[in-house]
């Protein structure tokens, strides 16, 4: 009786060694292909954009001689304009431009990636004008501020905001670059990939 047990204790130790040895092999998942990665990374894209409004008084005044805005037709006497333009732009990092080229394994199971460069993905401002916000003067012979000259002043200050406002873009280029990468770590990790930005 007594080596009928051990026997059993014995038998039973093996099969329990078979199982915790075996079993996390045959359970081990493949790690994903770089192309499998891109396609995890790109459905994320909404996570390496933002989109920020900025509000620029666009300004017109007759008497500083705007060149942009032809002067030739208009009589003596003072124009004056000054109009608010919301100018809205999504900057952020392109993931349509990732390519498996961005990608290198180092090892087993660490993945060094390439991201693109943050830019300016869309830029835009509302061409319909709210007359209430408009403020305009014309004196002399002058005539009245019109919408062709409405829309120039718009133009003209949406092209100020996307030109000049490197400051801001550089900051959002920064704070988007971390938030992408501390997410597709977390994205990463989970299926066993362990990444390194450059």
């Amino acid at each position: 009786m007594e080596r009928k047990y051990w026997i059993m204790l014995a038998f039973s130790v093996l099969v329990l060694s078979v199982v915790l040895l075996w079993s996390p092999k045959t359970r081990e998942r493949p790690l994903p292909t770089k192309n499998e990665i891109i396609g995890l990374l790109q459905a994320q894209s909404q996570i390496a954009s933002t989109e920020v409004t900025i509000r620029k008084m666009g300004i017109y005044d007759s008497e500083t001689k705007i060149s942009t805005l032809n002067p030739a037709k208009w009589k003596l006497g003072r124009r004056l304009c000054v109009i608010p333009v919301d100018v809205t732009i999504r900057y952020g990092i392109d993931l349509a431009e990732m390519k498996e080229e961005d990608l290198t394994f180092v090892g087993k199971d660490t993945l060094r990636i390439r991201l693109p460069k943050p830019k300016v993905i869309d830029k835009s401002f509302n061409p319909v004008t709210n007359p209430e916000e408009i403020v305009t003067l014309s004196t002399g012979l002058r005539d009245k501020v019109g919408e062709t000259t409405i829309q120039q002043i718009k133009t003209m200050a949406f092209e100020e905001v996307v030109s000049k406002d490197q400051d801001i873009q550089q900051q959002l280029a920064d704070e988007l670059t971390h938030n992408t990468e501390a997410v597709f770590t977390a994205l990463l990790t989970a299926v066993g990939i362990y990444p390194i930005f450059i």
